[in-house]
């Protein structure tokens, strides 16, 4: 299986990652529901004449994979056995499945939970979640993310488009590819019961120091009596341009719903900040304060795609030089 620097980023977050094996030692990590047939919208495809068009099913349930013949014309067989149709059976990390062929087996490598991921129809290798941001088509030309917005619910946000919920199994289009997203939920966010209320970005405070030169720009965050260290970044240069505007705004009076929002033609002027180093910044930010904890890193940045417009999430901004 070859893999990009760029499509290993996610997965390298992990040791476990839930995965099948054919014979010839081919990987396909496996989606939370996995159609697996002839057919050219199966997950895994197996152009085989003794495959079936839709052939079986392998499914997450939240505890355990289970495996479902679908009324196959050869048949599914586990560890040697043939089972019937319709019959749910467990499958666990050494499982080894055939599919109308007994000595064509595929073997589970790993049975852990199934990550949230975008599938490229095109065959090519699925784009996982990082951080909680999943990057499309790359971590290096972010032109779309897919994250959690504040109800919980998954959306999609393309760079020169809307914001627009996105659920397991629906397909998009992102720079001329189509894409499968696959999710084990679209119910509201749990895990965020956890954090104190004050922990989220519209709380954050940003501490900025800059050079005289302003070609060095050192941030601080603090939130809920935590401070973190955020250090040089070369994307904290975007992030203090549209703290610098937010600040301005509100010291003309503007509402604090109007505070802030910036064109990106008007970011665009700056020869360093082209569209897709732009997209690339924004992409950088979410997951850097992503790694801090945030639940709601994402609005970090908020962005209206369709005014293309974007402001910094937070008004509690501090800027000092060096």
């Amino acid at each position: 299986m070859n893999v990009t620097r760029s499509e290993r980023a996610g997965r390298d977050k992990t040791d476990e990652m839930a995965m099948i094996k054919d014979m010839s030692g081919r990987v396909r990590m496996l989606e939370p529901e996995l159609l697996v047939g002839r057919a050219s919208s199966c997950g895994l495809r197996i152009d085989q004449r003794y495959v079936s068009a839709r052939h079986a099913v392998l499914r997450w349930t939240g505890d355990r994979w289970e495996l479902k013949d679908l009324g196959s014309r050869n048949g599914t067989f586990v560890d040697g056995q043939r089972i019937r149709p319709g019959e749910e059976i467990p499958a666990s990390r050494g499982t080894k499945i055939a599919f109308g062929k007994l000595d064509q087996q595929w073997e589970i490598v790993d049975d852990s939970a199934p990550s949230v991921m975008a599938v490229p129809l095109d065959g090519g290798e699925p784009l996982l979640l990082d951080g909680e941001l999943l990057a499309l088509p790359s971590v290096d030309d972010p032109l779309a993310t897919i994250y959690r917005n504040a109800e919980g619910f998954w959306v999609l946000e393309k760079s020169d488009d809307g914001i627009t919920p996105v659920r397991n199994l629906q397909t998009f289009e992102v720079d001329g590819r189509v894409f499968r997203f696959c999710s084990l939920d679209n119910i509201a966010k749990t895990s965020i019961a956890d954090f104190s209320p004050e922990f989220e970005v519209a709380h954050v405070e940003l501490s900025f120091s800059v050079s005289r030169d302003e070609e060095y720009v050192e941030l601080r965050a603090t939130c809920d009596g935590r401070t973190f260290d955020l250090g040089a970044r070369t994307h904290h240069y975007l992030l203090l341009t549209l703290a610098r505007r937010r600040v301005e705004d509100a010291a003309q009076g503007l509402p604090e719903t109007s505070c802030g929002w910036v064109y990106q033609e008007d970011i665009a002027r700056d020869p360093s900040m082209s569209a897709p180093q732009l997209n690339l910044d924004v992409f950088r930010i979410r997951k850097q304060f992503a790694t801090l904890g945030l639940p709601d890193a994402a609005n970090i940045v908020e962005r209206r795609p369709r005014t293309r417009q974007l402001r910094i999430g937070t008004n509690h901004v501090h800027i000092s030089h060096l």
